[in-house]
């Protein structure tokens, strides 16, 4: 507690006083004559106690909610532009994957019918080399996607340049996909062979219900498992394109897809049912199939995020319509009707007139159709 000093004006006794006294009747105690307390100018500053520091939160990130129809417009904007630099040099990750991942498994799979333990064997010493090419074939797709997205638009229809690096990732890269992609592996595996040891222990009941029932139960459980945590956790790959991994992302990730779940659960489901087509026709649909996931992914990361994806236009700016394919403009143009030219008008005619409703009832007389002139 702050206290001053003052001088008894009767008895001219050295008084000790709390600032709380300034202003006040005080009783000196040694003559017990009364005066009015009065600080000093000094003392008043002294005692005005210093504001506490107010804490500096950082204000939680704010994501916004987005429907996966924004999401299916956008990235079908993207490919009607970029489909060829998107999907060509994918070719290459996709013959190493072939080769190197798929014909191996096939093999492996049909030597674990004659020799299981051989099988496991060779399957724990390429397994090392197996998480190396997903590793290196995800972030090809994804950084495809990202090249993709970051070209501004180009008004006269050519491919824009690529600003990314081609084959070689940055080390922060790799490891933070490395770790984030085996992270993901190993719970998938954990929850695949809980299943296994629960439906191989189920089948030596003798019920055929119970047997039955079981197995379904454990399929669904197995399903929703992996559904729930790609739900949440599917925004942790394209952050690691950033070089990030560990518990902030998976709590940024947590975050994100708290606000648009339903939008994250129909985006796990078509990445879902995509990969899977690409890995069921023995792995020839890949290049269209990663590169088309890698896309979603990083437009919806993006969209949510709130930033900006210059292949759309970015911010405040007009979307860009999917271009028209060949045919469809050529439909588009048949309907041009150009007019006749005016004998005496000095003002040029419009070139053309665009259709804008057509009567679908048979025509009669008086019918026709309506127009706008340019």
């Amino acid at each position: 507690m702050s206290s001053f000093q003052q001088t008894c004006p009767s008895c001219s006794a050295s008084l000790e006083l709390p600032i709380e006294a300034d202003g006040k009747a005080a009783v000196c105690p040694a003559c017990q004559s009364q005066f009015t307390a009065t600080a000093p100018s000094a003392a008043k500053l002294d005692a005005v106690a210093a504001p506490e520091p107010v804490p500096q939160t950082t204000p939680a990130a704010s994501y916004q909610t987005i429907t996966i129809e924004r999401i299916w417009t956008d990235t079908q904007s993207v490919l009607s532009e970029r489909r060829r630099p998107l999907f060509v040099p994918f070719l290459i990750p996709s013959v190493l994957v072939l080769l190197g991942l798929v014909v191996p498994l096939a093999h492996l799979n049909d030597l674990a019918i004659t020799n299981r333990p051989l099988a496991l064997r060779w399957l724990a010493i390429g397994s090392p080399w197996f998480l190396l090419l997903i590793v290196y074939s995800v972030w090809f797709a994804l950084n495809l996607a990202v090249d993709v997205c970051d070209a501004e638009p180009d008004e006269n229809g050519e491919v824009p340049p690529r600003t990314r690096s081609w084959f070689v990732p940055s080390v922060a890269v790799s490891g933070a996909l490395l770790i984030t992609l085996a992270t993901g592996m190993l719970f998938v595996a954990v929850i695949l062979g809980v299943a296994i040891v629960m439906i191989n222990a189920a089948s030596g009941v003798q019920a055929t219900e119970i047997r039955l029932l079981t197995t379904i139960g454990v399929f669904l459980a197995s399903a929703l498992a992996l559904t729930f945590t790609a739900m949440r956790l599917w925004p942790v790959v394209p952050l690691a394109m950033d070089g990030r991994c560990g518990g902030a992302v998976i709590r940024e990730s947590i975050e994100m897809t708290r606000v648009n779940p339903m939008t994250s659960f129909f985006l796990v489901v078509v990445m879902f049912v995509a990969l899977g087509v690409g890995f069921s026709l023995f792995g020839l649909g890949l290049p269209l199939a990663m590169p088309f996931v890698s896309l979603v992914c990083v437009i919806a990361f993006r969209s949510i995020a709130g930033r900006r994806i210059p292949a759309l236009g970015g911010e405040g700016q007009s979307r860009k319509p999917p271009r028209l394919s060949r045919f469809a403009e050529a439909g588009r143009n048949a309907w041009r009707v150009p007019l006749p030219q005016p004998q005496n008008s000095l003002t040029p005619p419009p070139d053309r007139c665009t259709m804008t409703r057509v009567h679908r009832r048979p025509l009669s007389h008086g019918d026709g159709l309506d127009v706008l002139f340019d």
